[in-house]
């Protein structure tokens, strides 16, 4: 498909809407509890786009993590209050390109690895329900995670269009690789706070909103 035929654009939410990446790697001491001291910083791109069930589990694998799941999952979520809560900011100029995007009549949508209280949480801290209606959490898919394409795939269902007219942003090598599953043209999403993510697979790269509109990524997509 060339950019002219696109009809919606589905947004990863950590690290594209918002800069909650950057806050949980600075938090990860405090999440990984007992391990803390034995964490390889080398992982810290490793983890980027798991749910927060995936990474209990790869903890336990890897690190021998002895904290229950019921307690790694509480603490998170009490973390994940204060994150989303009071310090996580919009992406620049993201509100204004999601806007733009929606008067050229563009399906909306966000497919994330969060759960879905993780999510209502950002969409009522910045108002953005009506901007962003259709949504697709790991909770609505059975827990499947990114890199599986189940959260792309049911975005397009609930949008009604084919993932194939579907552009999918993303700033993770898992999320690039769920997009591409799914069968939809990925934009992998350089915000300074990734650079060790491979998105090589995505058909092009964008490095933040600002400027960027529906003519300069139609443009760039279709030269992809």
């Amino acid at each position: 498909m060339s950019g002219s035929g696109l009809k919606a654009v589905v947004f990863d939410m950590d690290g594209v809407i918002i800069d909650s990446e950057l806050q949980w790697r600075l938090a990860t001491p405090e999440l990984l509890g007992e391990i803390a001291r034995r964490w390889d910083p080398e992982h810290d791109g490793h983890v980027v786009g798991f749910g927060v069930v995936d990474l209990y589990e790869w903890l336990v694998e890897t690190y021998g993590l002895k904290e229950t799941k019921e307690s790694f999952l509480s603490r998170s979520d009490a973390m994940a209050r204060d994150i989303y809560g009071s310090r996580v900011t919009l992406s620049d100029g993201f509100l204004e390109f999601a806007t733009h995007l929606k008067t050229r009549g563009l399906g909306l949508a966000i497919a994330s690895s969060s759960p879905r209280h993780w999510i209502e949480m950002v969409l009522r801290r910045f108002s953005l329900s009506s901007l962003l209606g259709t949504v697709v959490s790991a909770d609505d898919v059975g827990g499947k995670t990114k890199p599986e394409p189940d959260t792309y795939l049911m975005a397009a269902r609930k949008l009604g269009i084919a993932p194939d007219l579907c552009l999918a942003i993303e700033d993770s090598s898992r999320g690039v690789a769920a997009a591409k599953r799914a069968g939809m043209l990925c934009a992998g999403f350089r915000s300074g706070n990734n650079p060790e993510q491979n998105l090589s697979e995505a058909d092009i790269e964008i490095r933040g909103f600002k400027d960027l509109d529906y003519e300069s990524l139609t443009s760039r997509l279709s030269l992809a």
